[in-house]
């Protein structure tokens, strides 16, 4: 017969009794840290997401700036401070392909109406924004404004530089598209072909580094032609600036939010991006940014001119092409050897 001590018996009790105790439910945080770009985007968030995210939840939300290889430190040293992200659709592919994200929890989101493209295993896209063919009005008359990137590319329709972003991403599709590439053809990017018709502007180019940088090329005239984002020019424009710009053609990109590898409240991040994707929050964000919602009902919400405005209006989005973030992911560094090279000889 085995004998128990006092001691025993009382520690077994307490044991058996810690098993048979409910777990403890995780204390709800009283803010999330969100890493967001700044500027007119945060205020937008901020009216459209993060105020019905704190009326609905009672959670605050602190914003933080969104530097990228930020996030990679973090998850790599196991200390992530930021419980979302905001960023490109194209750097989200990027991430999840380097396996820095935490995968969603898709069955706390209603995706009735979401745009094809939207939902991803491991983030959400939540707007688009238009690449636009844009001109100067008062360096390229009504008969010669471009509706095509053909037309950007023909020297001899008007004079001035032509503008483009100081990257491949987007650059190179222009190029293509110039050259005769239909837009379902698009990917695999031929970027022998991309490079080939670059040459053909070699000497009329001015590269821009940042939305402001190309709206006030082509408000001062600087460039006659070139590509830009609708957001950069849709305020300048209503204000009576001399810019112009057509969908057709457009190339479409996506903002999309992530949720860090390691995220302590990932909870409270989906019921963030819930809040995000709700077609009334969509609708009021809009009407804030020229960004288009990624959920169709929220164009109803919209007035008919704000509407036009969208680049996800269904009559402007059916005139361009949605950029390929997962070819970007997997061949964008070896691209952007080839640009690089290109802009060196």
């Amino acid at each position: 017969m085995i004998s128990l001590s006092r001691r025993s018996l009382l520690k077994a009790g307490a044991a058996a009794g810690a098993l048979a105790m409910p777990a403890v439910a995780r204390a709800k945080p009283d803010h999330i840290v969100v890493a967001t770009p700044g500027g007119v985007m945060d205020d937008a968030f901020e009216a459209a997401y993060f105020a019905p995210f704190k009326a609905k939840t009672g959670i605050s939300v602190v914003k933080t700036t969104n530097q990228y290889a930020k996030l990679k430190a973090m998850v790599d040293a196991g200390s992530v401070e930021w419980d979302a992200m905001d960023c490109s659709g194209e750097q989200a592919a990027v991430f999840s392909q380097q396996n820095l994200l935490e995968p969603f929890d898709w069955s706390m989101i209603d995706q009735n109406g979401l745009l094809p493209g939207t939902v991803n295993p491991n983030f959400t896209l939540v707007d688009i924004v238009a690449g636009v063919v844009a001109w100067n009005t008062s360096r390229v008359g009504a008969a010669a404004a471009p509706k095509t990137w053909a037309e950007v590319w023909d020297l001899k329709r008007f004079q001035g530089d032509r503008m483009f972003w100081k990257k491949p991403s987007q650059t190179f599709e222009a190029a293509l598209l110039a050259d005769g590439v239909a837009p379902d053809k698009l990917y695999p990017l031929d970027v022998a072909r991309a490079l080939k018709s670059l040459d053909k502007l070699k000497g009329h180019i001015s590269w821009w580094e940042s939305g402001a940088q190309s709206a006030q090329l082509l408000i001062d005239g600087e460039a006659a032609a070139g590509y830009a984002w609708n957001g950069r020019l849709a305020g300048p424009k209503a204000n009576g600036a001399p810019v112009d710009f057509t969908f057709n053609q457009a190339m479409f990109l996506a903002d999309a939010i992530v949720i860090p590898r390691g995220a302590k409240n990932k909870r409270e991040s989906m019921e963030l991006i819930a809040v995000m994707l709700d077609p009334e929050n969509q609708a009021n964000f809009a009407k804030r940014v020229p960004y288009g919602p990624v959920r169709s009902k929220a164009m109803d919400l919209l007035e008919p001119a704000r509407r036009a405005m969208m680049p996800t209006a269904p009559e402007n989005f059916s005139r361009g092409t949605l950029v390929n973030g997962e070819w970007w992911a997997k061949n964008g560094v070896d691209a952007a050897e080839k640009f690089n090279s290109w802009m060196l000889s």
